[in-house]
């Protein structure tokens, strides 16, 4: 699912506008969107059916006062609208539906400036308690900083009305205002929704933290237009792709009925160092359970003993010394449990140096390896490319600052924009995890994946990731969509894994629960639908 971001926003109306369909009839349109879904809120209130309005003066305002008109037709249902501005200085759309509401002050009260201030500037509590649903329509995609007071003591006065009842609700137009519609960012006293209409697409913004703690529920609202791809990709300005991962967008290639061990592919996994011999085991769990033909772990002489004392039967342990040619059709993961002394270093870089015919996943301390040469990085995804193979680097923030050498807390004010440069610079896709995880190719997109909790923040999370990924480049066509399926899977065995056990679920139950995720049925395999 395609997200859009406040400035793509902008173009998108351009677009449409361009065509000779009138912005009023978008309007029109999105304001049937917000009335479809508080009325299907109304149909369930055994209370009273009253329902205040927050309106911006911008078109966002507008969109909410389309919504209220059409409320008037439902029988019961009484209407307010609060103002926040002057609606003199609105925008031209906004006033038009602005005096188009003025008639029909017999069936909406109109919460006038001289109520408010008679009330400290906050809502009369004679109208709160008169509703059951709040909808907000202050501001748009375009918001950022911080809310005027007025409006952040307005918000915070509904957190508390909201609070009193579970029977009350609170819905957001387009973006609960106070949002960063492109970081996420959020003021404190944003408008928190049990649910937000989202017209059209859902806004970057929305799927990071605070704001996504603001947005509750998401559907999304037609405009009265189809999502115009064209305006975007025929811009001058070249925007950037980014996508929402998750199930409906996700498709898995067909297994044969005939498949083996050599056409599922072989994961090997380059590891292992004393104290942390559990890293690779995880990495190779992650690999067997999403369907691996051959798991190998490839060591030192003097790990070996330990790694086969915490294997199982399915996985091989051999000396990386040993091996002289991968076999076809494999992925080698270099880093899980690596090391970070010199020679274990040296060790891992050789591996990254050497690795051809193969598709490659850096990870964990082959992440902090790298980082020393990234040139090397540069000349290997570029030498692997020439066969259609990949570089996948799956970094937490922590392990990124060291690649970029940017601190963690700048990292975190727009890793989208930090992950897409480094890819495109490098030639490696880079995973970014973290809530949510972002996935940027080397040509540009990028993709967000909202699934998985808090919980899975605990050591070998990643080596079980960064199996998983092994295991699926070498059983799809696609590696973009491999990488995808990986990250969506593994996310969402971790939300299993938390509705199954608790908080403490471990790496291995979330290995565990791969297999409820990618099922396999009659020789096909499939995503479940959830």
């Amino acid at each position: 699912m395609r997200l859009l971001t406040p400035k793509q926003v902008n173009i998108v109306d351009q677009y449409i506008e361009s065509l000779g369909l009138p912005v009023s009839h978008l309007m029109e349109q999105a304001g049937r969107s917000v009335f479809e879904v508080v009325h299907r809120y109304i149909q369930e209130i055994k209370g009273p059916k009253g329902v205040l309005f927050l309106c911006g003066i911008g078109n966002n305002g507008g969109d909410a006062l389309v919504a209220a008109r059409l409320l008037t037709e439902v029988p019961e249902v009484t209407l307010y609208v609060v103002v926040c501005g002057n609606p003199e200085e609105g925008s031209p759309l906004f006033q038009q539906q602005w005096k188009v509401v003025h008639t029909l002050e017999d069936t909406i009260t109109i919460v006038t400036d001289e109520m408010m201030q008679s009330n400290g500037n906050l809502i009369p509590s004679h109208i709160l308690q008169d509703v059951s649903i709040v909808v907000d329509g202050v501001f748009g995609t375009g918001f950022h900083g911080e809310l005027p007071k007025r409006i952040g003591a307005i918000f915070e006065q509904c957190k508390e009305w909201r609070s009193y009842s579970d029977t009350r609700t609170c819905i957001a137009i387009d973006i609960p205002s106070g949002v960063n519609g492109l970081t996420g960012s959020a003021d404190i006293s944003s408008f928190k929704a049990d649910e937000t209409i989202t017209l059209l697409a859902p806004k970057v913004g929305m799927l990071f933290y605070p704001g996504r703690q603001c947005v509750g529920h998401m559907s999304i609202g037609s405009i009265g237009y189809p999502f115009p791809h064209r305006a975007l990709g025929e811009s001058d300005q070249n925007w950037q792709e980014i996508y929402w991962n998750n199930a409906e967008s996700l498709h898995i290639d067909s297994r044969s009925p005939v498949a083996h061990k050599g056409t599922n592919g072989h994961v090997y996994i380059v590891g292992g160092s004393p104290g942390i011999y559990g890293a690779p085991i995880l990495s190779a769990e992650g690999a067997l359970r999403s369907g691996a033909g051959k798991v190998t772990i490839l060591s030192g002489t003097n790990e070996l003993d330990a790694l086969r004392s915490l294997s199982c039967p399915e996985m091989m342990i051999r000396d990386s010394s040993d091996i002289e040619q991968l076999d076809g059709n494999s992925t080698v993961v270099i880093g899980p449990g690596g090391g970070r002394s010199n020679s274990e270093k040296k060790h891992l870089l050789q591996w990254i140096q050497s690795v051809t015919g193969s598709h490659m996943v850096i990870d964990a301390d082959g992440l902090i390896a790298i980082a020393s040469d990234l040139l090397l990085l540069k000349y290997r995804a570029y030498e692997l490319g020439k066969d259609d193979y990949i570089i996948v680097l799956t970094p937490h923030l922590g392990e990124f600052s060291v690649l970029t050498g940017k601190s963690i807390e700048e990292l975190s004010k727009d890793p989208i924009r930090y992950a897409s440069a480094f890819a495109k610079e490098y030639g490696a896709y880079v995973v970014l995890k973290g809530q949510p995880t972002i996935m940027s190719t080397p040509n540009g997109k990028v993709f967000v994946t909202t699934n998985g909790n808090p919980y899975m923040g605990t050591g070998g999370m990643g080596d079980v990731l960064a199996g998983v990924i092994g295991s699926l480049l070498n059983q799809e066509q696609d590696p973009m969509n491999a990488i995808n399926i990986a990250i969506y899977a593994h996310s969402r065995a971790g939300d299993i894994a938390l509705d199954d056990c608790g908080p403490g679920f471990t790496p291995t139950e979330v290995a565990q629960r791969i297999g409820r995720v990618l099922p396999s049925m009659d020789g096909y395999v499939r995503m479940i639908p959830l």
